[in-house]
């Protein structure tokens, strides 16, 4: 019974009013609509099959050999012949003569195709723009980041109160005095502008021109010919023959066979029967600790996990073979074993001489035969099948990614201060201008930009203790190496990732790969190597790249990798690339020709072995009555048939993979409303779908959205959501 699992679907609905602080790659991105993405569940169906426990025997009884008592007549004197003549003696022999001449058959060999896999740009690799890459931001290569401009703070006195002088008598006049006093300097900051993207879409060959051919018969026609039938032969007259008394054996019992019957041994054996296929779910996993959003939810993972096959072990019972000279019958093994037969002496009279004979000549006789004579041979016509072609798009870089400049003004401050207006008239006493400290940002380096290479990856030849971040002394040299390299390039940084396999706990693994990862970065900084120019990271069983089934393939995945960024010696292709398979002819259709040889077949005619001997009037032999057994039934075996035996096993088959749909527009959920329920219930009455007794409410229950589940079945259109396809469907415009 088939499990319906169409109604399980995980919906993720991403919209642009806020719900994600980033947008998916490759999600559409017009303002105002929302999109949905679903996750389909595996469809299975429930099978039940018999599976055969013990195959089908039979028992074997044994009848042994029935004699029975005969009596025969037994020549006591031989017959003979009065001169009269007797006819000829023949002997069938058979000739192979032309039954269908010799022709040549052709066979078609196809045309043969070798699957060929090539590698594609499907997005050009853009210029990633950084300037001064910390050792944790290394690993954002091919993300557009900038520096910004640095300030620093500087201290300077400010006059607060100019120096004047004092006049006893007549006191000075001040005013105040407003100016504006620079408090951060004019700079600049630079705005990333991210790379320009266009599909592109390109003629690529699936499967080359081959040639097909098509075999046309050979034709044949009907021929007739003369054959000998009977050769000629003579008829002869003899003389009266002459006898003498004989003695000779006779059967007295009949040779016979009995048969000796032992049963057959059975032993049971166990096999292993699948109830389920291996199939594969999705799980949502933990979001990724890298992450950079405030929301979690922004980096949250989906996994495809493989669930194992399921078997039972079903019992059966096997024969074992039978002994040496037994051979199986039925369930039972049996041999047979030979009775001679029993002799007695008997006389008789046996003719000495026979008759004289006379001869006379009697033509040959022949007959008409028909055999097929080849009128055409076999032959080849070809027809040319042209080449496929498909249509695949990539991502072309239209315009890379760039900076712009955006200029930010120095900003001021007012500062007042008294300023001498009337100077005293009378004894002067000088008093000193009075100041204060004021702070402000002075522009110490501008906003800048670098093009930043691509990262070179490698695999480091270093050890571990097992399950430990030790390095081994085997790891020296590796160690060593990397020194003297990253000495030679000083501008050249790196990042250590450590790896490993699937045994133990995923976040034992991680914490384990960024242990081993430290291990190298701290051996480099101990060999001289400034920590500003290396970082390290974890990534544990996230990245495989072999399968962790095999002990070689566990092997391959413990590693440390070693990516350099800024080596203008050899920068790696930061293109995106993808694998294309596509049917490579290898071989051209081509015609075998085979010879068929003629056919032939037997001719029987009638050759002359003897000839005629006599022709006689017969006197008949004297005979006398015995008695002897006779074999009246050999020993044999009678079978009765035991059926063959099963058991039912249920299991559960794959019938259609579920997994991710392609993002969809769907009704954003403010903008549903009971008048958008009311359309569309009217719409599925229209087309015939039963909303249920509610009627045109408004109010989409569960008989509407069966319904409306049912209309998308029915039409190939996306399930469980309200999408604007289904809307467009029921002839329902927004």
């Amino acid at each position: 019974m088939r499990n319906l699992n169409y109604f399980f679907t995980i919906c993720l609905l991403f919209s642009f009013a806020g719900l994600i602080a980033q947008p998916e790659a490759g999600m559409p991105s017009e303002p105002g609509k929302c999109y949905a993405k679903c996750l389909i569940a595996d469809e299975y169906e429930t099978v039940t099959e018999r599976v055969l426990t013990k195959e089908p025997s039979s028992k074997v009884s044994v009848k042994p050999a029935v004699f029975e008592n005969a009596s025969e007549r037994i020549l006591t004197k031989e017959a003979a012949t009065s001169l009269s003549a007797s006819t000829a003696k023949f002997e069938t022999l058979s000739e192979q003569k032309l039954r269908q001449e010799a022709a040549t058959s052709i066979s078609i060999t196809p045309a043969k195709f070798e699957t060929a896999t090539e590698k594609l740009v499907s997005k050009e690799a853009p210029r990633a723009i950084a300037g001064g890459l910390s050792g944790t931001d290394m690993g954002k290569i091919g993300t557009l980041t900038t520096t910004a401009a640095r300030f620093e703070t500087v201290s300077e006195q400010i006059i607060q109160k100019e120096s004047y002088t004092v006049l006893r008598v007549i006191p000075a006049v001040f005013e105040t005095v407003t100016e504006q006093k620079l408090v951060q300097a004019a700079s600049s900051r630079i705005e990333v502008v991210p790379a320009v993207y266009e599909t592109v879409s390109e003629q690529v060959l699936i499967r080359p021109g081959y040639t097909e051919l098509s075999v046309i018969p050979a034709e044949y026609e009907t021929a007739t010919e003369q054959v000998l039938s009977k050769e000629a032969y003579s008829t002869i007259t003899t003389s009266p023959a002459r006898y003498e008394t004989v003695t000779e054996q006779r059967v007295k019992q009949e040779a016979s066979t009995r048969i000796e019957r032992i049963p057959a041994q059975f032993e049971t054996v166990t096999e292993r029967i699948q109830i389920a296929a291996a199939s594969t779910r999705w799980e949502s996993r933990k979001a990724d600790k890298n992450c950079l959003s405030a929301n979690p939810e922004d980096c949250r993972v989906w996994c495809l996990v493989e669930v194992p096959a399921q078997y039972r072990n079903i019992s059966k019972q096997v024969r074992k073979a039978c002994a040496s000279g037994y051979t199986a019958s039925g369930d039972d093994c049996i041999r047979t074993i030979e009775v001679p037969a029993v002799y007695e002496t008997v006389s008789h009279r046996k003719l000495s001489v026979p008759a004289a004979s006379e001869s006379s000549k009697v033509p040959a006789e022949y007959t008409t035969r028909t055999f097929r004579k080849l009128k055409s041979p076999a032959r080849t016509e070809s027809k040319a099948i042209p080449a496929q072609y498909g249509t695949r798009s990539y991502q072309k870089l239209v315009k890379p990614a760039h900076t712009r400049t955006i200029e930010i003004p120095a900003r001021y401050e007012t500062v007042s201060h008294q300023k001498l207006k009337t100077p005293a008239t009378t004894r002067i006493e000088e008093v000193p201008a009075v100041y204060t400290t004021r702070n402000y940002q002075k522009l110490v380096s501008p906003a800048a930009a670098a093009i930043v290479p691509c990262g070179k990856s490698s695999l480091l030849n270093v050890n571990f203790e097992t399950a430990s971040a030790v390095l081994t002394a085997s790891s020296n040299a590796e160690i060593k190496r990397l020194e003297q390299l990253l000495k030679s390039k000083s501008t050249v940084t790196a990042k250590l990732v450590g790896h490993t396999d699937n045994v133990g706990s995923a976040s034992s693994n991680q914490a384990l790969s960024q242990a081993r990862a430290q291990a190298v970065y701290q051996a480099l900084i101990k060999a001289g190597i400034a920590a500003n120019r290396l970082s390290y990271e974890g990534l544990g069983e996230e990245q495989p790249i072999a399968s962790n089934a095999s002990a070689s393939g566990r092997s391959q995945n413990r590693r440390t990798e070693f990516i350099t960024y800024g080596d203008t010696d050899g920068l790696a292709d930061c293109n995106v690339y993808e694998n294309r398979s596509f049917q490579k002819l290898t071989a051209d259709a081509m015609a075998n020709t085979t010879e068929i040889p003629a056919q032939y077949g037997s001719v029987s005619y009638q050759k002359l072995s003897a000839d005629a001997a006599v022709s006689s009037t017969e006197i008949p032999a004297e005979y006398g009555t015995r008695t002897y057994k006779k074999l009246a039934a050999d020993a044999s075996t009678d079978a009765t048939e035991t059926a063959a035996q099963y058991n039912n096993i249920t299991k559960r088959v794959l019938v259609k993979a579920g997994g991710f749909t392609e993002w969809k527009e769907v009704v954003c959920e403010s903008d549903i409303t009971p008048d958008l329920y009311r359309k569309v219930q009217e719409a599925l009455v229209a087309k015939g779908y039963n909303i249920g007794t509610a009627g045109i409410d408004g109010a989409f229950g569960a008989a509407s959205k069966a319904a409306l589940v049912k209309f998308q079945r029915d039409n190939g259109l996306p399930v469980g959501q309200m999408d604007i396809e289904t809307l467009k469907a029921l002839g329902i415009n927004r």
